[in-house]
Order: structure tokens, then sequence, then C-alpha cells
């Protein structure tokens, strides 16, 4: 008999507790408490081409330099969370295979990447990419004596479908002041380093929206009376005050 009552009073706890939970349950719901937190979908990762930065005729820069130019500014752009970015090399698979089908000629696939546009917008079509990158060597100074090197880079960026400009900017890069070697090559290392970092700089900052008309600026105030006539004078539209009237004459004595 006993045991029997034992049971009976154990079920009965389990319904209230069951019963408890049920509500705390129901009124989790009601709250909102319950919910999982929605995560924060981050935008897809854009593609982009980096091409070997033209040299033109800026003097004591070794052959092959703007591959290495743009070769550090593809490491860099990967450190960013909205780019996936590549080298431009002639023999990628998608280049190789237009050459094969007559679509590029060899003079499209090398330098000079920035001076012609339709070259690049071609070649960034044909590689899929969302943006491409060109740049160019504007300028190097060397001066062995005062240990200072400094050169002046110029990127752009496009979209790779329309070949719609983006953004670009124009930099210069200079070696430390702590800097104790006198290398040539060294120094003109450590200046393009610098002109890099702040060509990235720029490249990675957020687009700022255009400027809009300010829809609640009160509309210009209307001027009264007529118009004035075609060619007259600001002292022409002034209107003219009444003539005053005369004096009453004084009183006869």
């Amino acid at each position: 008999m006993n045991v029997a009552r034992s049971r009976l009073w154990t079920c009965v706890a389990l319904s209230l507790v069951l019963g408890v939970l049920a509500v705390a349950s129901a009124d989790a719901g009601l709250f909102g408490l319950g919910r999982s937190k929605k995560k924060t979908v981050k935008p897809p990762k854009r593609l982009v081409v980096v091409f070997p930065f033209d040299q033109g005729s800026v003097s004591k820069i070794p052959e092959g330099f703007g591959r290495y130019i743009a070769s550090d500014v593809r490491t860099m752009l990967g450190g960013s969370e909205n780019y996936i970015p590549f080298l431009y090399k002639d023999r990628l698979a998608p280049i190789l295979r237009a050459k094969e089908d007559n679509v590029l000629k060899t003079a499209d696939m090398a330098p000079p990447f920035a001076e012609d546009k339709v070259k690049t917008l071609k070649l960034a079509q044909i590689l899929a990419t969302d943006l491409y990158v060109v740049g160019r060597i504007e300028d190097f100074q060397f001066d062995r004596a005062s240990k200072v090197a400094e050169m002046t880079l110029t990127a752009e960026l496009y979209d790779g479908r329309t070949g719609k400009f983006v953004k670009g900017s124009t930099v210069m890069g200079r070696t430390p002041e702590t800097v104790t070697t006198s290398d040539e090559d060294e120094l003109r290392g450590l200046a393009k380093g610098a002109a890099v970092t702040k060509l990235i700089a720029e490249l990675t900052k957020p687009l700022e929206p255009e400027a809009k008309p300010d829809a609640g600026a009160p509309p210009p105030a209307a001027t009264s009376g007529p118009p004035a006539p075609a060619g007259a004078s600001a002292a022409d539209k002034t209107p003219a005050k009444p003539p005053a009237s005369a004096p009453p004459p004084a009183p006869a004595k």
C-alpha cells in the first residue's frame, strides 16, 4: 500500500514539474527568449586580377619591376575581407585558350596595361573577374648620400564586366628616416613597400555614397512685383518711392 502511494506521489510530482517546464517554454517563445540570434551574412568576396604596373620611361628601375609591385598589391589585397586577388600572367589557362582560338593576339597579352583600357577590359572579361587593377610607376628618385629613395605610384580599380572606373589614387612612398643601408636595391624596395601600403589603404576604403540634393531645403524666396525687363540694372529693379507731399503753407498773421 505504501509503495503504491509513493509511486502515486512521484507521478504527481513529475506531472507538476513537466507542467512548469511547458509553461516556461511557452513564455520564452512568447517573449522571444528562445529564439536564436540571426547570423550576419557577409557579402561575397570579389575576384580581382592585378596587372603588372607599367614602367614607362622611369629611370633607375630594373626591367620587370612592375610585376614585383603588382605581386605586392595582390598579396596585400589578399588580407582584405572583400577581395580574392590573383596576379595576371599570360600563361593562365583562359588566356592561352583565347590565344589558340584567335581571340587574342600576342600583343594583347603583353604590357603596357594601364595605357590601353580596351586591352585590359578584354583580358578581364576573358578571365571572368569582377574587378581589375592597373597601375603605373610615375617616378623614382634615389639619393645615395642621404640614403633616401622615393617612389610615386598610381593605381586604378575598374569593373571587370563593364570597364567602368571604380576608384584610383596616386601616392608617394619613401624610405624611413631610420634606415641605415645605402644599397640602392634595398632602398628601392623599401620605397616600393611604403608606396604599395598607401595604395592598398586607398583602394580598400569603402566608397562614399553620392551626394543627393536636400529634399528639405526651402525653395528660393519669390520676388514680388512684375519681372524687370531684360537688361535692367539693379537700380532699375528697385521700386521707386512715392514723392513726398509738399508741406502746407504757413497761416497768414
